[in-house]
């Protein structure tokens, strides 16, 4: 049967968005993962002998999604499948002690996000810096300012530039807020309480309080949430979609603006050697990628409705009715802001404006613009 791809990964998103959330990669987050708390647990007095730790180790890097996925279709549990295909590739069984699958896949899965949001944050500051680079450009270049796409006011590109920029900035402050404070679901066990680890720990809180620090540090995060259940709030999902929906603003309303004026022949989004506007009419040179822009705009707001559904619906101390709709729309979510900031990269290299055009379109209007 056919492998049909996801189309934003296989299309748009960028390698490194693609390795964080490619099966291959999340596998390996998770061995690491169970690895540094099989560490822990031996240095604080648990027995794991560290012929098995180095046999993990030695095999982490096998990763056979095919002998996986068989053992998913018997076991019908997809954590169960990858706790038996790493200790059978180790020849131990020592991984997953007083832990329930929640402590590892929704860490694992925080992980991705902190990871791909940092992705998202070097993009957006890059954009940034070159948005700031064309409006200084072009700071002096008068043009004729519209509301309701209707001549208004002289203004200059420049400024028109700053205006969406800034609109990028605040969304960008937001988003080092959500990084800066993202808190993780940490070693909780199955319901909130660590009951399986105090029992493992024959009931000593300190221990079981060190074991989950020592993975905080694994994690590389400062901050757990402290009275959690089984799952993470889903309202943090949603405050990352919302701030995607928030940084898409900005560069969506550029590229609308630009695709008027495009029409208008005041200004494009460049046009490369042999590209081709139309299979019919060689002569077009359309504003693609400000179009693909603003699709991306439109899938991420179709995104962050699947994330409104599941925030506020957690019954008693979670289930996994959200699984499924956080499988589609978390790592498209990150695919579909990857493909828009690269994209709104893109057209900022390479647009072009038309400053005779422009003057012709600012005499037409001069005396009325005058007037107010």
């Amino acid at each position: 049967m056919e492998n049909i791809p996801n189309v934003l990964a296989a299309r748009y998103a960028s390698q490194q968005m693609r390795q964080v959330w490619s099966a291959e990669g999340r596998i390996a987050l998770e061995r690491d993962y169970w690895i540094a708390v099989l560490r822990a647990q031996k240095d604080l007095g648990l027995d794991v002998p560290q012929e098995a730790i180095d046999a993990y180790e030695k095999v982490k890097g096998e990763i056979h999604l095919d002998s996986i996925n068989e053992r998913e279709a018997i076991t019908r549990h997809d954590v169960k499948a990858r706790i038996e295909e790493f200790c059978d590739l180790a020849g131990h069984e020592h991984i997953h002690k007083g832990l329930t699958s929640r402590d590892l896949t929704e860490n694992v899965e925080q992980l991705q996000i902190i990871q791909a949001l940092e992705i998202v944050r070097t993009k957006a500051i890059a954009a940034l810096l070159k948005l700031a680079e064309r409006a200084e450009q072009w700071k002096s270049l008068v043009i004729t300012a519209r509301t309701h796409n209707v001549p208004a006011q002289p203004t200059t590109f420049g400024k028109r530039l700053a205006m969406f920029g800034e609109d990028l900035l605040i969304a960008v402050r937001e988003l080092d807020r959500i990084i800066d404070n993202y808190p993780v679901r940490g070693l909780k066990g199955p319901v909130g309480t660590q009951m399986d680890l105090l029992t493992l720990f024959s009931g000593d809180e300190r221990k079981v309080a060190e074991l989950e620090d020592r993975i905080l540090d694994h994690l590389g995060v400062g901050a757990s949430l402290a009275t959690v259940g089984q799952v993470y709030p889903r309202g943090l999902d949603f405050e990352v979609v919302s701030v995607f929906v928030r940084l898409a603003s900005g560069p969506s309303s550029f590229a609308k603006t630009l695709r008027i004026m495009a029409g208008h022949e005041l200004a494009s989004e460049g046009f490369a050697k042999g590209q081709v506007g139309s299979s019919a009419m060689p002569h077009k040179m359309n504003s693609r990628s400000c179009e693909r822009l603003n699709g991306f705009a439109a899938i991420l707001k179709g995104h962050l409705t699947m994330a409104g559904e599941l925030s506020g619906d957690q019954w008693n101390e979670g289930d996994v009715s959200c699984s499924v709709v956080r499988r589609v729309f978390l790592p498209d979510s990150f695919f579909a802001i990857d493909g828009l900031i690269d994209t709104f990269l893109t057209i900022l290299n390479q647009m072009e404006v038309y400053p005779a055009v422009i003057d012709q379109e600012n005499q037409r209007y001069g005396p009325f613009l005058a007037t107010t």
